[in-house]
């Protein structure tokens, strides 16, 4: 038990993901905070699986904060396949969560503030 007390102070954002309001028929969210929690409660608790979770706990509250980051992660998935009940690929996707958000972290396009004249 205590460590997993240690694994979720690694998730600042555990509250707000496990709690977030979603739309009832929106099922991808519903199984990415699911397969979240699966994660976590399944990884033991060594140095790299924290760092590991650390950035997980990013990624997934980006994705519950940023609609244009949801829209672009939903868009290279296949919804169909992440959703379905046979899913076995639960460390794949959320390496990919993690990498995904990463990339986008560096693609993203600065807002400039300009003013009129």
């Amino acid at each position: 038990m205590r460590e997993k007390v240690k694994i979720l102070t690694c998730c600042s954002h555990f509250d707000e993901i496990v709690n977030y309001d979603f739309l009832e028929d929106d099922i991808f969210t519903k199984k990415v905070i699911q397969y979240y929690q699966d994660f976590v409660f399944k990884v033991d608790e060594n140095v790299k699986n924290l760092d590991l979770i650390k950035k997980l706990d990013e990624a997934v509250y980006k994705y519950m904060e940023d609609y244009h980051f949801a829209k672009s992660i939903r868009d290279t998935l296949d919804l169909d396949l992440v959703t379905s009940d046979n899913f076995a690929y639960l460390d794949q996707l959320m390496q990919y969560f993690i990498d995904f958000s990463g990339q986008y972290d560096e693609t993203a396009a600065t807002v400039v503030t300009t003013k009129w004249i």
